[in-house]
């Protein structure tokens, strides 16, 4: 014998959830539409441009379908490659550098110093600051004839220009864009470490756990999950490097911080390929993507909930 179904129960919804439903709805609606009209429809138009033949010039009536033609030039082009490369080394000075000082001066807070609420601001500070402004504070202070360079060669020192050297430029601007996002992850990691157990911490410490051993086995496993949020969001934010390379070096000495936000904007608005340059944002994304994904799957093996 079947058993039969139980007839499904219509559950009504009370004015007061409606109401609070509709509430809902008003306190999110200016996102999702700011959402739609400055991210959503530019990115649908990025992924129908990029199968195109749109340029600058380009009237509708002689738009074309090309396939994957700007993405085989993306893949092809030596000048697009390069940049490309250099936004990994980019990456490669930032990710790790806003990461480890982020939980260092994080934990040297948490110890306790003199006057740590004022070093803590003084510390993010920077990150609330405007980019620009840092941008020509630095290039008054590193580039030629500044007084820290004019004070070092009184001194009989041979400075290099750090922001028109061909070999430092690009970490030298990695440097300064770790010196001012570094305060989120610092004040991050501070309320991570603030939430580990303390019953914790004097277990190994009791068992004989030296103070690595207690950082390493303790609290690094314990503040885990705050690590992969903070890994996420500085790989990311290392691909979103366009303001600070622009507003410092504007892409040189040469092409020597020319990474691919830069020239995805010099293809977009110099060249005018606006296919060709919506190609190079969706590789950026593609490429975004898959390392978010990657570290999503690898979660399971190092962080602890």
């Amino acid at each position: 014998m079947k058993k039969e179904k139980a007839p499904k129960v219509k559950v009504k919804t009370s004015l007061a959830q409606k109401k609070e439903n509709r509430s809902g709805w008003m306190f999110i609606s200016p996102y999702l539409i700011f959402f739609t009209v400055f991210t959503g429809i530019p990115f649908i138009m990025a992924v129908a441009m990029a199968f195109g033949n749109v340029t600058y010039i380009t009237k509708l009536d002689d738009l074309q379908f090309v396939g994957l033609k700007n993405f085989i030039t993306v893949f092809t082009d030596k000048e697009i490659l390069a940049s490309l490369g250099r936004t990994f080394v980019y990456s490669l000075v930032y990710v790790p550098l806003i990461m480890v000082l982020g939980f260092v001066l994080a934990f040297i807070l948490n110890k306790g110093v003199f006057c740590k609420n004022g070093i803590r601001s003084l510390i993010f500070m920077p990150y609330v600051s405007n980019m620009v402004a840092i941008a020509i504070v630095f290039k008054v202070l590193l580039g030629n004839g500044s007084p820290v360079i004019q004070g070092l060669q009184s001194l009989g020192f041979d400075p290099p220009l750090l922001l028109q050297d061909l070999h430092l430029a690009l970490p030298t601007v990695a440097a300064i864009a770790v010196w001012k996002g570094i305060g989120l992850n610092m004040v991050v990691y501070l309320g991570a470490l603030q939430d580990v157990p303390g019953e914790l911490v004097e277990a190994a410490q009791i068992d004989g756990a030296g103070k690595w051993q207690r950082i390493r086995h303790v609290i690094i496993p314990t503040i885990s999950p705050t690590t992969f949020f903070l890994l996420i969001s500085s790989i990311t934010g290392s691909f979103q490097n366009f303001t600070i390379i622009q507003a410092l070096t504007e892409g040189g000495p040469g092409q020597a911080t020319t990474v691919m936000s830069i020239n995805i904007v010099r293809t977009a608005f110099t060249k005018y390929q606006t296919s060709v340059a919506s190609a190079m944002a969706l590789v950026m994304f593609a490429i975004v993507m898959l390392v978010t994904l990657f570290q999503w799957r690898g979660q399971k093996k190092w962080v602890n909930y």
